[in-house]
């Protein structure tokens, strides 16, 4: 793994995770940093036995997420990361093992949001903002980037 500055970025492959990449790759481009993409899974709460491997198919979320990155032109340098366990430790675990400056993350993905209806933070990014001793983005969906609110 080669040195430098380096920024992670979560992904629970949502549309929040997707805008927390885009804001990633703008910040590389300016900083000359690399990107973690991290996806992190806990098969006990997906409902899987301990004998179904979901490595190879979210491998491939991992490699198609990249590659879209390059189709719309973006030439951020991407390396990716799938980890088993808590997304919020394993995002930090990714953050220490590369050395990154910045973690980067949705406002919610696919948990949702905690504390019930109102709240403004998904639990990972709660839990990554509390937990981290570096720096950390959270990254909001545009209301112009085709949510419900942005139609009306």
């Amino acid at each position: 793994m080669e040195h430098g500055r380096w920024i992670v970025v979560g992904t629970d492959f949502s549309e929040g995770a997707e805008c927390a990449l885009d804001h990633a790759i703008r910040l590389a481009g300016r900083a000359g940093a690399r990107i973690a993409l991290v996806h992190a899974y806990e098969d006990q709460l997906e409902g899987l036995s301990s004998g179904q491997d979901r490595a190879p198919g979210l491998r491939a979320q991992l490699d198609d997420a990249i590659a879209r990155v390059g189709e719309k032109g973006d030439s951020a340098s991407i390396e990716a990361f799938l980890r088993r366990g808590a997304p919020w430790e394993k995002l930090l675990n990714v953050a220490v093992e590369v050395g990154a400056d910045l973690i980067v993350v949705g406002a919610t993905g696919q948990r949702g949001a905690i504390g019930g209806a109102g709240s403004l933070l998904g639990s990972v990014a709660y839990r990554v903002v509390s937990s981290s001793t570096r720096s950390v983005l959270i990254s909001r969906i545009p209301l112009d980037r085709g949510s419900p609110a942005a139609a009306e």
